[in-house]
């Protein structure tokens, strides 16, 4: 189990080198968040400190504006394990995979981020709809795919009725993905699973203007 270490307000603004001044910004951007408070004495978790650190020096290098920056923060905190390459955050895509069956989501996952380059593709898992809508509204997404059959709550259709009401999801593309029944929109493509990973993976890359590491073998 992970050893929790936390610092005080002081110890922070050392690592950042910030002024306090600085530090209360950062602290209502939400780009550094307490995770205790004893009285009136903020503490913080000096890992998710550090890497929040990582996070905004290396957009700072890449020459990111803040709306990136809490973009990125953002990412980190839906899923902690993301995997970021902090030399070089030169253009990053979106995409929300909404699957109740968690092997074929950690399946799916694993296989993108081996077929794109890191940080060119952050993605978002969900094992239910609503958490899927959840995510989508916290962070607009490039692309969703969407299981259409869900055991747990809404099923594929009603979420997708549900993101593309949301203002925030119009640029979104979606991907269909079932195994019982074919589902048709203007709005996305649809992929009978099994899937065929070559030709999902080509679409991805269309829909969403990404390039393919070719450095890497993907499981085609």
């Amino acid at each position: 189990m992970k050893e929790t270490i936390l610092i005080d307000t002081n110890e922070v603004m050392k690592l950042f080198n910030f002024s306090l001044e600085s530090l209360r910004k950062y602290k209502a951007l939400g780009l550094i968040k307490a995770c205790a408070k004893i009285g009136s004495k903020d503490l913080f978790d000096k890992g998710d400190i550090l890497i929040r650190k990582k996070i905004i020096e290396s957009c700072k290098r890449n020459e990111k504006g803040l709306d990136e920056i809490i973009k990125y923060i953002k990412a980190y905190e839906i899923d902690k394990n993301i995997e970021f390459e902090f030399k070089n955050f030169s253009r990053t895509k979106k995409l929300l995979i909404i699957e109740d069956d968690e092997s074929v989501c950690e399946f799916l996952k694993t296989y993108l981020m081996r077929a794109f380059f890191v940080n060119e593709l952050i993605i978002f898992c969900a094992t239910d709809g609503i958490s899927g809508i959840k995510i989508a509204r916290e962070m607009p997404q490039d692309l969703i795919i969407i299981d259409m059959v869900l055991d747990v709550g809404m099923d594929g259709s009603s979420v997708y009725k549900e993101l593309i009401k949301d203002p925030r999801n119009y640029q979104s593309k979606f991907i269909f993905i079932s195994g019982n029944f074919e589902f048709k929109s203007k709005n996305g493509i649809f992929f009978k699973k099994p899937i065929n990973m070559k030709k999902f993976v080509d679409k991805i890359e269309e829909l969403i203007d990404l390039k393919k590491n070719q450095a890497k073998k993907a499981f085609y």
